[in-house]
């Protein structure tokens, strides 16, 4: 039971860690971003020797699971947006901010809920060993992506 806590805890650090490191990219890197993660999944694919209809079904994940982030992303954009403008008012409107809030709030619970339901709609296509290696693959990225992050901040 502790384990599959540890475990809980480690995936939403990940997937926390990468939804805050992403932005820090800039627009500008998006395209390399996106070779960076092609590479990191063909990589996966590759490390965890799934058949290629397993790796079909893995990779039309991600392209599903993105789109849905990328509908939150620009909801929530136009929420921050509604609230930069709400808090500018000489009197901020108190019950507006709070719905603000709230919405934004809601999407973003439901943004780390994509990443959660992507990840067990992958491990679901493994065998228990390739769920291991898979899990082991997402620690050291993760350890990665902090590393860098810790190298960019102390830049």
């Amino acid at each position: 039971m502790k384990g599959n806590f540890n475990f809980k805890l480690g995936a939403l650090f990940a997937i926390l860690s990468a939804m805050l490191l992403i932005p820090a990219l800039g627009q500008a890197k998006e395209e390399s971003w996106e070779k960076f993660h092609k590479m990191r999944r063909d990589s996966a694919v590759q490390e965890l020797k799934l058949s290629p209809e397993k790796a079909k079904e893995f990779n039309a994940l991600d392209g599903k699971y993105e789109k849905e982030r990328q509908e939150i992303i620009g909801g929530l954009k136009k929420s921050h947006a509604e609230m930069q403008q709400a808090l500018a008012a000489s009197t901020p409107d108190e019950v507006k901010i709070k719905g603000l809030v709230a919405a934004i709030l809601a999407a973003q619970e439901k943004l780390v809920n994509t990443f959660k339901s992507q990840r067990d709609a992958e491990l679901a296509l493994m065998t228990p060993v390739q769920q291991g290696q898979y899990l082991s693959l997402l620690h050291k990225w993760r350890a990665e992506m902090m590393k860098e992050h810790m190298q960019l901040k102390n830049k």
